[in-house]
């Protein structure tokens, strides 16, 4: 059971870095510019809550997913 815990808090947190590096590179921002926005939009906790669902599902369709979530929130850059 604890070893369980540790592969999904482990591949959770290659997820957040993936979907971070592909928000970089679509909104062609540096590292802090990038960290600020999910930050501000409490991203990460956005693809925690979204982990059982996103984890089976591709990068590109999880940053359309969080583009549409922060299209809710009034995200421009």
């Amino acid at each position: 059971m604890q070893i369980d815990i540790l592969k999904q808090k482990d591949e959770l947190f290659l997820l957040q870095v993936r979907l971070f590096r592909l928000a970089q590179i679509n909104w062609n921002v540096d590292s802090k510019k990038c960290s600020e926005i999910f930050n501000k939009y409490e991203i990460y906790d956005y693809i925690e809550t979204c982990y059982d669902f996103f984890h089976i599902q591709g990068d590109e369709e999880n940053f359309h997913d969080i583009m549409a979530y922060l299209n809710t929130k009034g995200f421009s850059l």
